[in-house]
């Protein structure tokens, strides 16, 4: 960033494997000509098209985050520290989860710093689940 400009960013967290949204979402960040796209996690879980969000989401923002339902896929948490439903999606996701989407988030971390500013999946306390 350059002094005395201002840098326009867009934050997307949580898509949840919810593509359609996903889409929408991006073209009005399209729309609105920002400077910089940073995910902060959640990429999958919970919606039926893990592999395509894992495929924009890389494709288009300049920073990503992993995040707890990213984790227990790759099966770095354990299901069990999820309720019912959300154990459910995460079992159906890491079967049906290309390499491909496997290693881009397998890349990520939960926490990043970016022009002078700290990212969290959760909080700088416990940037996984708080």
């Amino acid at each position: 960033m350059v002094a005395g400009l201002t840098m326009r960013v867009a934050v997307l967290s949580d898509i949840h494997a919810n593509y359609h949204a996903l889409e929408v979402v991006l073209a009005e960040i399209e729309a609105a000509r920002v400077d910089a796209v940073w995910c902060l996690g959640d990429t999958v879980g919970y919606g039926p098209r893990p592999n395509d969000c894992c495929e924009t989401v890389r494709s288009r923002a300049d920073v990503c985050l992993v995040g707890n339902h990213d984790l227990v896929v790759l099966g770095e948490l354990v299901v069990s520290d999820f309720n019912d439903e959300a154990a459910a999606a995460a079992i159906w996701t890491a079967e049906v989860l290309t390499e491909e989407a496997r290693d881009f988030l397998a890349g990520l971390r939960p926490l990043a710093a970016q022009d002078g500013v700290e990212l969290f999946h959760a909080s700088a306390r416990d940037p996984v689940w708080e």
